[in-house]
Formats: structure tokens, sequence, C-alpha cells
């Protein structure tokens, strides 16, 4: 029981969990079988301790909340599972496989994808053309030399493309600024595009690292709706975000990390709930 439950309150960690979304693979026990696997992920930086035997998991068609004071380990945790820095112990399980070793593009074209703190465009390209850049690895592209010595299968490859990007830029809502450069946008419409460019290639697997930072409440209600909309094509979503409300409506389960270890763990009314989380956090 984290430090802070009372007898009358179910521990945060103890949790029954959701039902499985129609067509998840299952456990014996009924619960989604999960797509991410965090085990024993301790991190240093020299002397400096960042995160200490963190385990976690996200299953398909869920969002699970990380949150926690600033220097939690938060952000360091984001970058083990995305591949950008390994753990110094434990290890990342992504689709039944370890991943550990692979590189961040590896990892993404297993089906990963990631938003960062700050907004990450091609500020000199396009709206449509930062979407289209994730797709690049797929065949199709190359711009102009590309086109004049084309051949049908090229053709083929980027017209699917294009397809894939206009619909996702119409459902984020894009679609009348496809043209505009992406660094001349306002923010809220600068983080449309980096999660237009993050889901055009349906991950099965979202992190998004403070997505509604700098949005106004309009513009975070509509990043909500679409997460929403991911959660339930099956999408499994890992959101850090310090707006707790936000987090509180948006998660089905949350991990809370203070000074790089889990205080606790838990459906957003137990968090809620929790004495110790509150005092650590919440407030």
């Amino acid at each position: 029981m984290p430090p802070g439950a009372s007898d009358s309150t179910p521990a945060a960690t103890t949790a029954t969990a959701l039902a499985a979304p129609s067509g998840a693979a299952t456990t014996a026990g009924g619960a989604p079988e999960p797509l991410l696997r965090l085990y024993g992920i301790s991190k240093r930086f020299g002397g400096v301790q960042a995160l200490t035997n963190v385990s976690l998991e996200v299953a398909p068609g869920r969002v699970q909340g990380l949150i926690g004071p600033n220097g939690a380990g938060k952000t360091t945790l984001f970058d083990i599972v995305s591949g950008i820095t390994p753990p110094t112990v434990g290890g990342v399980q992504f689709a039944g496989r370890e991943v550990s070793g692979l590189s961040s593009t590896a990892r993404a074209r297993l089906g990963m994808r990631r938003t960062f703190q700050r907004a990450q465009v091609f500020s000199w390209l396009s709206v449509e053309d930062n979407v289209l850049a994730a797709l690049e690895w797929h065949g199709g592209g190359g711009g102009v030399l590309a086109d004049l010595v084309a051949w049908p299968g090229r053709r083929a490859l980027e017209r699917s493309r294009r397809e894939k990007a206009d619909e996702v830029l119409a459902w984020c809502g894009l679609a009348d600024c496809r043209r505009a450069a992406a660094g001349s946008l306002p923010l809220g419409q600068q983080r449309l595009v980096e999660l237009a460019r993050a889901i055009v290639d349906e991950p099965r697997l979202l992190l998004l690292d403070e997505p509604t930072s700098g949005l106004d409440h309009a513009e975070s209600e509509r990043f909500g709706d679409l997460i929403q909309s991911l959660r339930g094509k099956g999408t499994a979503i890992l959101l850090v975000e310090h707006d707790a409300g936000f987090v509180m409506r948006m998660c089905d389960r949350i991990t809370v990390l203070n000074l790089g270890a889990v205080l606790a763990e838990g459906t957003p009314a137990q968090i809620q709930a929790d004495e110790a989380v509150r005092n650590a956090y919440l407030g």
C-alpha cells in the first residue's frame, strides 16, 4: 500500500485492470496484454541517480499517464523508451520483443512514435511536407527529380503517401493550412503538426511529452479529443503532462514518479486519493 493510503481506500497499486478493448489480446485474467513493458529501469548520469527501479506497462487502447514534480525523471524515462538514451540497469520490451539494444529509428519502424516537450517541426517545410516526411522510409518521395524519372511502382507509393497525409491532416484539422510553412503557425497548430507526423504511419505506441504545454483551453480540449480517438482505435499511449486535470480526464491509469522512483500507480481516482501523491505533487 503506498504511503498515506488508508485501509478503507483501495491502494493505487492494487487497482483492477480495465476491460480490454474489442479485439485486443488479453492475459489469462482478462486484462489487455501489455504492448510496452519497462522492467527495473535505473539510470545514472555520472553521480546523479535519475531513475531507480522503474517498471510500468502500457496495453493497446489504453492511456497510461506519467506524472511527477519537475526533475522526477519523466523525460529521462521517455528517452529510454524511445531509444535516445540506454538504461543503466533494466530493459524495454515492445510487442513481446526486447528492444533495449535497438536505436530510436529501429524502434520507430516497429511502431513506436514520440512527440517532444517543445514542439519539433521542420519549420521551413510546409505542414504537408512535415507529415509526408514520416512516410519517406516506405518509398515514394524524392522530390522533383524522382518525379521526372518516376516508374509506376514509385508513383503508386507516392500516391499512397499523399492519401495517408491528406487523411491525417483533415483528421487533425490542418487541411486548410497544409501549404503553410509549419514554423509560421501558432504553437497550438505546431503541436497538431507534430501529432499528425507521429500518427500518419499508424504507430502502435505513441509517446506524448507535455502535449498541452502552452496551449489554451480550447486547444487542449481539441488535443484531448484526438487522444481519445486514438485510444479508441487501439493505440497504446504513454502521456507525460503537467496539467493534472487533463491527465485525470485522459488516462486509464497513472504512474507517479518522485525523485526518480515510482511513488504510486493506479486509476485516476486512486491517485487523487493517495495522500503521498497529494503531498509530493498534487498539493
